[in-house]
């Protein structure tokens, strides 16, 4: 009696399974977290990001609000 061979479809991303990616999500959060936290640590000192982004912050974002002064102000 033979035995009937079947295929089953298992689709990849890039040659990684479902179950690896998903088994590697939390890690890979985690760490792109740490590097958007110290890409804005590293940035911080640049005035485009401090209006756009961390005054934005709900908390912790009248640190980086810094009002003009009328006397310097051109207009």
């Amino acid at each position: 009696m033979a035995t009937r061979i079947t295929h089953k479809y298992n689709p990849t991303f890039s040659g990684f399974s479902r179950q690896v990616l998903l088994r590697w999500a939390p890690n890979l959060g985690l760490w792109g977290g740490a590097i958007g936290v110290g890409a804005l640590f590293l940035l911080e000192p640049i005035p485009r990001v401090q209006n756009v982004i961390l005054s934005k912050l709900p908390i912790l974002g009248d640190y980086w609000v810094r009002p003009i002064d009328p006397a310097d102000s051109p207009f």
